[in-house]
């Protein structure tokens, strides 16, 4: 054999082997944690009938479960209630991943005029095999109103609530007790209203319940059976609606409408605290620039279905009213709140959220000034920090684009998306 052929050879199984034993030796890593990706208002999720004609996670793309599956990382969809409230949600949320009946609290039902209980997931649970645990963690990924859910979701873990505790006492559900943050290895929110959503406060002052969406009519399931409006007796989207207005859904105080106006989601966040070792990821974009009459109008990459809603966003200005509701009837309770200006620092968006509201939450001190929490800027590579938000650069993406788009987006741009996401949280885990 000649001499410089067999160095070659010996010098190419040296590296196969090393790269075997790289591959064989190298640290364990996170793939085995589950991720659980919460869809935002008006969404779906994998329970229900219409994800396998159009993936909420994916919409015209792509079905992102088939994208993660080639990277052996294992995401679920769980499917939540689509006009309902970040507690409502996370209760449902709950249920889903223990493979039990949806308990709202019994305290939280009664105030809100509401059944305790909804539907019953024994047998049919989200993760198969899956036991819930700080041993046992999930990545929650949240796309709109789904980040303000799991956000809600982990508080509710670590610090329970107690006044279902005091009014249940041993029968109070896990969710309520506390003590569970360690289930929760990372929360990751995308283009989520964390601060409100000023389309919100615009649409309602029209004397309007609900803003545009982008839901498929038929196969609507409202996950409302609490409110007595069943998916059997309505089912598409028009009668969802027609049925919200004829039971006074509204009226209740505990819906995804009530808590994205900016007044009662500052509040919330001051009784959301950040958990030390849980790492919190904030992705948000922006399609809209400043014309030359000072307000903010979508680019021509912005999907043209939100252009009417950037419009309205863009040239948005006044105030909040200082005060929420929460409570049905006789329980209803309205809570007074410094008044904030919705400026120009409030017009640029991603067609459907403003960009100050998506970057990171905060609340305000008793004198009206802005307390954001904790937050680190992040490039996206490197070590990430725990117990703070890690802000990632502003993507030039709209509402829609995170989860695919509708025939608008490189399919190689929101790939490299999750695949960062996904290395890192995957990265994470070897830590």
């Amino acid at each position: 054999m000649n001499k410089k052929i067999g160095i070659g050879i010996a010098a190419v199984l040296i590296c196969l082997i090393a790269a075997g034993a790289w591959f064989f030796m190298r640290p364990h890593t996170g793939t085995e944690i589950p991720t659980v990706m919460i869809h935002g208002y008006s969404g779906w999720g994998q329970y229900d009938e219409r994800y396998e004609e159009t993936p909420y996670w994916g919409l015209t793309l792509t079905d992102f479960r088939l994208m993660f599956d080639r990277w052996d990382q294992d995401i679920y969809m769980p499917s939540v209630g689509p006009h309902s409230s970040a507690w409502d949600r996370a209760c449902e949320i709950y249920a889903e991943i223990t493979g039990t009946r949806v308990d709202y609290g019994a305290a939280h039902s009664e105030k809100c005029g509401h059944e305790r209980f909804g539907e019953d997931y024994t047998g049919r649970a989200l993760i198969p095999d899956f036991e819930w645990d700080d041993d046992h963690p999930v990545n929650l990924v949240g796309h709109s109103f789904g980040g303000n859910t799991a956000r809600v979701l982990l508080d509710l873990l670590a610090d329970g609530a107690p006044e279902e505790v005091a009014a249940t006492g041993d029968e109070t559900s896990p969710l309520f007790t506390g003590g569970h943050s360690g289930r929760v290895f990372s929360l990751t929110t995308i283009a989520s209203p964390s601060n409100g959503a000023t389309l919100v406060n615009a649409v309602l002052e029209n004397g309007e319940a609900t803003g545009n969406s982008f839901s498929q009519s038929s196969n609507y399931d409202a996950h409302l059976e609490h409110f007595g409006i069943s998916a059997e007796d309505h089912n598409t989207r028009e009668s969802v609606d027609a049925a919200i207005a004829e039971t006074g859904f509204y009226e209740h105080y505990d819906s995804a409408v009530n808590d994205m106006q900016v007044d009662r989601a500052c509040a919330m966040n001051a009784e959301i605290e950040l958990q030390p070792d849980v790492y919190y990821f904030s992705y948000y974009g922006c399609r809209t620039e400043t014309d030359g009459s000072g307000v903010s109008v979508p680019t021509d990459k912005m999907c043209r279905y939100l252009k009417d809603q950037a419009t309205v966003i863009g040239a948005y200005s006044g105030k909040t009213s200082g005060s929420y509701s929460d409570g049905y009837g006789k329980a209803k309770e309205t809570t007074e709140v410094p008044v904030q200006k919705l400026d120009e620092e409030w017009q640029p968006n991603d067609g459907t959220v403003n960009v100050v509201s998506a970057y990171c939450p905060y609340h305000l001190d008793a004198d009206g000034n802005r307390v954001y929490d904790e937050h680190v800027e992040y490039s996206g590579t490197g070590a990430a920090e725990p117990g703070v938000w890690n802000i990632l650069p502003e993507f030039d993406m709209d509402h829609y684009g995170f989860i695919g788009g509708i025939y608008s987006e490189d399919i190689f741009e929101v790939r490299q998306i999750y695949q960062d996401l996904h290395d890192r949280l995957d990265a994470l885990k070897v830590k």
